[in-house]
């Protein structure tokens, strides 16, 4: 005002803002494509992934997922999948597949994707050593699950995911995919 006094203006009107904890309980017309939860019980997971490839292991780096401070070792080459109850946070199941070394392990892991995980899971993934020799059906079911171009694995590289088995595809869902040493 004291830089333009002639564009000043005394105000003429007092207009209350509405309050937004008002809008915690009573979301009606305030844009939000759901209602907001405001629900004391709602429970998070920490998670925490872990890949290795070929240089990473020789430097003694493990490969694991973490879940709340509980770890969960992949201790043989491939991916290692695990799926987490979204409700519960309860481990649901865990399967290692060598698709480097065995030509089977990528239908196998489309299949697990597919069928065994249930719906309303988390899908947490890490790769050890190397795992892209016979990846092919397999990174398909993980694009169904929330995996973004380019899903591919290099040569003994990095390959982390989290991922979402459901109706809607959180906003959470991350990978990472990087050479080896990164």
């Amino acid at each position: 005002a004291a830089a333009y006094p002639k564009y000043s203006l005394t105000p003429t009107e007092t207009v209350p803002m509405p309050s937004f904890l008002g809008l915690l309980s009573d979301c009606a017309g305030c844009g939000a494509m759901e209602p907001i939860i405001n629900d004391d019980n709602l429970q998070f997971l920490e998670v925490s992934i872990q890949s290795a490839g070929k240089l990473e292991i020789q430097q003694g780096h493990a490969v694991f997922i973490e879940i709340d401070g509980v770890r969960f070792n992949g201790r043989s080459r491939g991916f290692f999948v695990t799926s987490v109850d979204a409700l519960t946070g309860t481990v649901t199941h865990q399967m290692t597949f060598d698709t480097y070394g065995q030509v089977d392990a990528d239908v196998a892991m489309a299949n697990f994707i597919r069928n065994d995980i249930p719906q309303d899971s988390i899908v947490l993934v890490a790769v050890r050593d190397t795992a892209n020799r016979y990846a092919q059906e397999c990174l398909v079911a993980l694009k169904e699950v929330g995996a973004q171009e380019p899903v591919k694995t290099d040569h003994r590289g990095n390959f982390a995911m989290v991922g979402f088995k459901g109706k809607v595809w959180p906003t959470w869902i991350q990978q990472v995919n990087l050479p080896s040493t990164q």
